[in-house]
């Protein structure tokens, strides 16, 4: 569907924080339709989140008549009001699910629903939406399990970094993960751990990790071995250089609804590598290895590929990205999804 066949509408675009593929959707959304963005600020807890709550409610009721429809990053304290006033006021909501609002791992106190009461605003924010918006398939039944009612729709996240159509002259024997990694929790979440234990296997490789804090996590970082270099959060522009030399991107978490870096990664012809894990063994497919967590295992598959194929110009990988994970296919998506309303 062409955006010229969509009939522009009114949208409140609800947020939290306006990440790479946050701020990518509102784009979309904007060639269309007048999208208004609210940014909901969250502070841990719900007492001192009650301003907040308190100042959009107050907002909902005196603007959110004038909006055609609601569209809200993640299911959290954020979604609750703007999908309660959609059916006050008659109007169609949208909650993207992005992974975290349907997750639980208990020992890293990660996920929305580590708290029943913050729990209980994702699933009733999820109950009452007028669809659900998924990421992957992996996040599709997590979603359905906590929402079976809610009409479901799974869009896969997309990949806005462009690569040249010829990489293999700029490839270096280069290992590399990115992540926000900031603290202990996403430390272990990315599976940084692994991925340092694996270069010290393999001595004779350079591995990469980039948009690490370093300084707050020197107490996790004394004992690196010297083939890993370690770079800071960058913008997302630079991530191009980085993928554009690796030869392999690793993401290695422990959990990951989708795994956008992945896809970016693969744009480049890079060749991926990822734990069984959430969505990314939907994002390789055919393409990649998915392996199990250890680290001897995986230092096999990096020193076969470089050895054995190291002179793969990536096409296939290429490929995978354009027939799944294209801004045109997303956008395409959720503009006939609103339209349907």
């Amino acid at each position: 569907m062409s955006s010229k066949e969509v009939k522009s509408k009114s949208i409140l675009f609800v947020y939290t924080g306006f990440s790479s593929f946050v701020k990518n959707d509102y784009l979309l959304l904007s060639m269309v339709h007048r999208v208004h963005k609210y940014h909901f600020s969250p502070v841990k807890g719900i007492l001192k989140n009650i301003l907040e709550i308190l100042r959009q409610f107050f907002f909902l009721l005196i603007f959110g008549w004038k909006y055609d429809h609601f569209y809200c990053w993640f299911a959290d304290y954020h979604s609750f009001l703007p999908v309660l006033f959609a059916g006050v006021f008659r109007k169609k909501s949208v909650v993207v699910i992005g992974g975290y609002d349907v997750c639980r791992i208990r020992k890293l106190k990660y996920g929305a629903f580590c708290s029943p009461f913050r729990g209980w605003f994702c699933s009733r924010s999820m109950r009452w939406a007028s669809s659900i918006l998924t990421v992957s398939y992996h996040v599709d039944r997590k979603a359905k399990a906590i929402a079976p009612f809610t009409k479901r729709n799974m869009v896969y996240n997309c990949v806005t970094l462009e690569s040249p159509e010829e990489t293999t002259s700029f490839k270096t024997d280069t290992i590399l993960t990115v992540g926000l990694i900031n603290n202990d929790r996403t430390f272990c979440l990315k599976g940084i751990d692994t991925f340092i234990e694996t270069a010290r296997l393999l001595p004779g490789f350079r591995f990469e990790i980039v948009g690490i804090n370093q300084s707050k996590l020197a107490h996790k970082l004394g004992n690196l071995p010297l083939n890993i270099t370690l770079y800071d959060k960058v913008k997302p522009q630079e991530l191009s250089a980085f993928y554009l030399k690796a030869k392999i991107y690793c993401q290695l978490s422990r959990s990951e609804s989708f795994g956008v870096s992945i896809a970016e990664a693969m744009t480049f012809g890079a060749f991926p590598i990822v734990t069984r894990e959430g969505g990314m063994p939907e994002v390789v497919g055919s393409v990649g290895a998915v392996v199990e967590r250890d680290p001897h295992s995986i230092a096999n598959v990096i020193n076969e590929r470089l050895l054995r194929h190291g002179a793969d110009d990536g096409n296939e990988i290429k490929m995978q990205v354009k027939k799944h994970f294209t801004q045109q296919q997303r956008a395409e998506a959720i503009l006939h999804l609103l339209d349907s309303f």
